[in-house]
């Protein structure tokens, strides 16, 4: 009996000391893990596109993200920075709803001593912001425009979907398209209105405007590529043709100008954009020196180019999110957060 109940003895001590060891090495790895909040204006295409790529960087770095959506309400919004800074976060990675929203949050979590940092959409007063990662949406909005305007030989009568009014990337987009307008005289606004990033929202509206302008619109600029499918809908049903560019380089809108159905989309890699903001945030909460600004600059993509953008975006983005954390890191050392190679 001694012996078996020394064994016993033996066997248990040896498997508290694994337990312990466990539980150090547990407790070892909850340190060292970063927690960053990330509140963002909507799951769009776009936003769950790049939450992916938040997921592949978070995986590889040791960080755990708590995930929010607005869905475009700016009160929900402002809860939920304030439920971030209660559980105490390291950082918050912020796409804000509006670009006038959010001050008293920002003061709370400086007070409490927690970065901010905005990812893809602006906020106007950047004074509480740790740093930034945007796009360039004025550059994004010309672009767009040009692509079309070409198109047209300069000439013709085009309709606007713009995104919901008010939201930074919709100002500036704006702001590109009339700059592009500036210096095309003879393309004529017929319309624009907010068809608020939505597919179905911008349907709706195409099919106003094709009752409206019977055989008179030439072209559609879409501020985005789900309001770009949306028109394309329209037209398809109306049975018409009708060149249609957008911006993001979602997948349905890559497979779109592949067969033809859109003219051109500006790329805005979801997966790209926000990790790179994800791993900013990261760096910032481990008191690594960071740049105030990076600014993605959106590559145009055409029927010439499209088969490649395809390659990282949809027919091989798995491979793609599994280089994704290094590449991010190439990225931000190099200053250009848009490259993929």
């Amino acid at each position: 009996m001694t012996k078996i109940t020394r064994r016993f003895a033996m066997v248990a001590i040896g498997a508290t000391m694994v337990a312990l060891t466990g539980c150090a090495a547990s407790s070892e790895a909850a340190a060292n893990t970063t927690r960053i909040g990330i509140s963002v204006y909507a799951n769009s295409s776009f936003i769950t596109q790049g939450h992916e790529g938040v997921d592949a960087y978070a995986a590889e770095n040791n960080i755990e993200v708590l995930w929010l959506a607005a869905e475009f309400d700016v009160n929900t919004q402002a809860t939920q920075v304030e439920q971030l800074i209660n559980q105490q976060v390291d950082a918050i990675l912020l796409a804000p709803v509006q670009p006038d929203s959010l001050a008293p949050q920002l003061a709370m979590a400086k007070e409490k001593g927690i970065p901010v940092i905005a990812v893809n959409a602006q906020l106007n007063d950047t004074s509480l912001l740790a740093s930034s990662v945007q796009p360039d949406d004025v550059i994004a909005g010309k672009q767009a425009a040009e692509m079309l305007f070409d198109h047209l030989g300069g000439k013709g009568s085009v309709v606007v979907l713009q995104g919901a009014l008010g939201s930074s990337f919709e100002i500036n987009r704006t702001k590109g398209i009339q700059e592009a307008l500036a210096d095309y005289p003879d393309i004529t606004v017929l319309a624009q209105d907010a068809g608020n990033w939505s597919r179905d929202d911008s349907i709706n509206l195409t099919r106003t405007w094709m009752n409206s302008f019977p055989s008179k619109i030439d072209g559609i600029v879409a501020q985005n590529d789900d309001m770009a499918l949306g028109a394309l809908q329209a037209t398809r049903e109306a049975n018409v043709t009708i060149p249609i560019v957008g911006i993001d380089g979602i997948e349905d809108a890559l497979n779109a100008v592949k067969d033809g159905g859109m003219l051109g989309t500006q790329l805005q890699h979801g997966r790209v954009e926000l990790a790179a903001g994800l791993a900013v945030a990261a760096k910032i909460a481990k008191g690594e020196s960071v740049e105030a600004l990076y600014t993605y600059l959106m590559p145009p993509v055409t029927a010439d180019n499209v088969d490649s953008v395809i390659a990282n975006v949809v027919t091989d983005k798995d491979t793609f999110l599994k280089a994704l954390p290094t590449l991010i890191e190439k990225n931000l050392k190099s200053g250009d957060i848009a490259n993929e190679q």
